[in-house]
C-alpha cells in the first residue's frame, strides 16, 4: 500500500436533496474516499445536502416560504408552517457554535419545509436542465451563494458528483454544468445508484445533451474511479476502455461492460470528514452492510439491477462489520449508525448483535428489514439489546394474495405477526406501506388499512408510497402479468421517486377516484402516527403556525 497520499486530487460531492438523510451522513463519498486514498489519491468531499438544509434556514428564505412567496408553498401550506415555527426556534435547529439539530422531531419541521422544492422530471431531464425554472432557480442561488466552485482544491484533478436517489440527478446536472463553466479542465464525473438503473439509451441522450458531464460510471465505483483519477493524475485523463463506464466517443456514446466490484470485506473503513461531523449534533453515519438483498424476489424492486458484473447479494462479514463500527467509534466518537442494505439477513442480526454485546460496544443503529419468519421474538430482542433503535420494514400490505403475486417473502399472518412480536420484544418499527400494489382492489386496500390501524400501537411511524412501477423491474418488464397494462406515458411519479425510470400504466383493479381515495386515506393515517411521536412543544408550535 502507498505510503504517500497525494492531497485532493479528487473532490466528491454528495448533491441534494434527500431530507431523510439531513443530520447525517450517507456512506457513498466517504467509501470512495477511503477507497482512493488507501491506493495514494488524496480527497476532499462535500455534503452539499445538508448545506442545502442550512440554507433554507436562512432568515431570507424563511421570510420567503412562511409569506407564501415560494411557489408550491402557499401561505397557509404546511411549508410555510413550517418556516413560521423555524423562524421562532432557529435555536432548536442551529446552536450558538452553528451546529445543525436534524433529527427527531426537528427531521419532521425540515421534511415540511423542504417539500417545495422537491423536483423530479421525467424523461425532460434528459434533454436540458432549466435553471429559470422554479425549484432549479432556488438551487443556483444556493450552489452561487455557497461558493462550491471556490471551494474546489486548487490541486483538484477529478470531480465525481454521487447520486444514489433519483431526485438528485436534476440538480447534479445543474451542478456539473456550473462547475464545467468555472473549471473547464476539470473532468466531471457522475455515479451511484441513479445512473445504474438507467437504460443505455437514456444514458447516450443524458451524455449527448449535457456535455459538461464527461463519463458516468455504472455499478460499483470504486475501480473504475480509481482508474479515471489515476489517468487524470498522469494528465492523460480518458475512460475508453474502463470497464463500467460511459462516455461520448466522437458522435456516439460507448458503454464499457461491468466487471465484478470489489469484495466489500476488505474496503477501508469510510473517511468521514472530520469538520463536517463537528457541525452536527447527534448525527448518524452510514456503513455498508450488504450490496444487493438476500432475499433478492420481490417483482416490483429494482435496486438487485445496481451491481451488474458482480453477484446479486454480496453481504459483510459481523466480525469484520462489528470491527468497522469499532473503528468509526474511535476516529470520529459517532456512537449512532444506520446500516446501509436493502434488508439487514436475520443470521447476520443475530452473530452481529452478539459481538455488539460481547465487545462492549455501546452504539445505537437502525436498519432496513423485511418480515421474515427467523426475526422472531428472541431475535427482535437480542437485537434491541445490541443498540437498535428501529427498524424500517417493507411490509407493504397485508393481502395475502398480492403478497405471492409480487414474490414478498411474508403472508398476512407473518406480517401481523412481526408486528406484535416487534411490540413485545420492545423494537420500534417504521412500516412502509404501498396502498395500491399490483391488482390490489379498493376493498383489499381498506382490509390492510384496517389491519395496521388496528395494530397501530406496535407502530413508531409510517411511509406511505404510491406504487410505481419501473420500467428495470420485473413488474415493468412484463406488466401484464401482474394485471397492468401499459400505457406509455410518463406523467406520474411515486415509490422510487425517478421518474426517469418511471413505467406508466394502468392498474383497472382500482378506478382513479379509488386510488386517490386509499392514498388519502392512508396519508392520513401515516400522519397520525407521526404527530404521535413527536415531541409535544413541537406539535404544538407546529398547530400553532397555522
Amino acid at each position: 500500500m502507498p505510503t504517500t497520499v497525494h492531497e485532493d486530487r479528487v473532490t466528491l460531492i454528495f448533491p441534494p436533496l434527500i431530507e431523510t438523510n439531513f443530520g447525517s451522513f450517507y456512506p457513498s463519498t466517504a467509501v470512495l474516499a477511503a477507497f482512493l486514498e488507501a491506493h495514494g489519491i488524496g480527497c476532499a468531499q462535500e455534503d452539499l445536502n445538508e448545506e442545502f438544509a442550512l440554507h433554507l434556514l436562512r432568515e431570507d428564505m424563511l421570510h420567503r416560504l412562511r409569506a407564501g412567496r415560494i411557489p408550491g408553498a402557499p401561505e397557509g401550506s404546511p411549508a410555510a408552517a413550517a418556516a413560521r415555527w423555524a423562524a421562532s426556534n432557529i435555536h432548536r435547529l442551529v446552536d450558538e457554535q452553528g451546529r445543525h439539530r436534524f433529527t427527531g422531531g426537528n427531521g419532521y419541521m425540515l421534511g415540511l419545509l423542504v417539500n417545495p422544492f422537491q423536483v423530479d422530471r421525467g424523461d425532460e431531464v434528459l434533454e436540458a436542465v432549466r435553471a429559470d425554472r422554479h425549484p432549479l432557480d432556488v438551487f443556483e442561488q444556493f450552489y452561487r451563494e455557497s461558493n462550491i466552485v471556490e471551494r474546489i482544491p486548487a490541486n483538484t484533478l477529478l470531480i465525481g458528483i454521487s447520486i444514489p436517489m433519483g431526485p438528485q440527478l436534476e440538480l447534479s446536472l445543474l451542478l456539473a454544468a456550473m462547475l464545467k463553466r468555472e473549471l473547464p479542465d476539470i473532468p466531471v464525473v457522475l455515479g451511484g445508484g441513479t445512473l445504474s438503473l438507467m437504460s443505455p439509451p437514456d444514458l447516450e441522450i443524458l451524455l449527448a445533451n449535457h456535455t459538461a458531464v464527461d463519463c458516468v460510471v455504472r455499478f460499483d465505483g470504486e475501480y473504475p474511479l480509481l482508474e479515471l483519477a489515476r489517468r487524470a493524475c498522469a494528465g492523460r485523463f480518458s475512460p475508453a476502455g474502463i470497464a463500467g463506464v460511459s462516455y461520448r466517443d466522437g458522435d456516439r456514446v460507448r458503454h464499457e461492460p461491468p466487471a465484478p466490484g470489489p469484495d466489500i470485506n476488505t474496503l477501508p473503513v469510510p473517511a468521514y470528514p472530520k469538520a463536517a461531523l463537528d457541525r452536527v449534533v447527534g448525527t448518524t453515519l452510514g456503513v455498508t452492510q450488504a450490496r444487493g438483498c438476500y432475499w433478492g424476489k420481490c417483482d416490483y424492486c429494482d435496486f438487485v439491477e445496481l451491481y451488474d458484473g458482480s453477484p446479486p447479494f454480496r453481504g459483510r462479514r459481523p466480525d469484520n462489520f462489528v470491527d468497522e463500527i469499532e473503528a468509526l467509534v474511535e476516529e470520529t466518537g459517532v456512537r449512532r449508525f444506520r446500516f446501509i442494505t436493502e434488508s439487514i439477513p436475520p443470521a447476520f442480526a443475530r452473530r452481529m448483535s452478539q459481538l455488539l454485546i460481547e465487545r462492549e460496544v455501546l452504539i445505537a443503529w437502525n436498519s432496513f428489514a423485511m418480515v421474515d419468519r427467523r426475526f422472531d421474538k428472541d431475535l427482535l430482542r437480542l437485537m434491541v439489546r445490541a443498540g437498535c433503535e428501529f427498524l424500517t420494514v417493507g411490509m407493504e400490505t397485508t393481502n395475502t394474495r398480492v403478497l405471492n403475486l409480487v414474490h414478498k417473502s411474508a403472508d398476512r399472518e407473518e406480517n401481523l405477526r412481526f408486528l406484535r412480536e416487534a411490540k413485545d420484544a420492545g423494537m420500534k418499527l417504521t412500516v412502509n406501506l404501498i396502498p395500491d400494489l399490483p391488482s390490489t382492489t379498493y376493498r383489499e386496500s381498506l382490509d390492510t388499512l384496517r389491519e395496521v390501524r388496528e395494530l397501530a400501537d406496535c407502530i413508531d411511524s409510517v411511509s406511505v408510497f404510491p406504487f410505481e412501477p419501473t420500467r428495470s423491474s420485473n413488474v415493468g418488464r412484463d406488466p401484464e402479468r401482474f394485471g397492468l397494462i401499459g400505457t406509455g406515458s410518463l406523467d406520474t411519479k411515486g415509490q422510487a421517486q425517478f421518474g426517469l425510470n418511471h413505467f406508466d400504466c394502468v392498474d383497472p383493479a382500482m378506478t382513479s377516484e379509488e386510488r386517490a381515495d386509499v392514498h388519502r386515506r392512508y396519508r392520513a393515517f401515516a400522519k397520525e402516527i407521526s404527530q404521535q411521536r413527536l415531541p409535544k412543544s413541537l406539535l404544538v408550535s407546529l398547530l400553532w403556525s397555522y
